[in-house]
């Protein structure tokens, strides 16, 4: 899940809850990392740069509350699979896109900050 961490250099403390078309075909969770796809929320693969954090629960609906990714925003999640992230490297997102992994190439989710190298380590991104 992809928690907002901060919001950097802004007096605003939350984003915005924007509604978007959903593919009700599609389970959704909160903090799942969406692109927009076909002009429907599809969850991201693994290279894929966030436009939307999903901030709903839902199932066959066809609109969803989302989060819009800023540049200024840091999202707290956790490593999916065991591995050393270095500060200011970009890492992929998992298969779920609801965690980063340890990969670097064509990575997406910039680490700002790591607590572990262990699955279920907390980690800091922005996008």
């Amino acid at each position: 899940m992809f928690d907002l961490h901060r919001i950097n250099n802004s007096a605003v403390l939350a984003p915005t809850i924007k509604q978007i078309v959903a593919n009700t075909a599609v389970t959704y969770a909160v903090g799942d990392a969406l692109v927009i796809t076909s002009g429907k929320a599809a969850k991201c693969g693994a290279t894929s740069k966030p436009e939307y954090i999903c901030a709903e629960k839902a199932s066959g609906k066809s609109e969803i509350s989302a989060y819009q990714v800023e540049s200024n925003q840091e999202y707290e999640t956790v490593l999916s699979t065991a591995g050393t992230l270095a500060i200011g490297s970009k890492v992929t997102l998992s298969d779920t896109a609801d965690s980063v992994t340890a990969t670097t190439t064509s990575g997406v989710a910039e680490v700002i900050s790591v607590a572990g190298t262990t699955s279920g380590s907390k980690v800091v991104v922005r996008f």
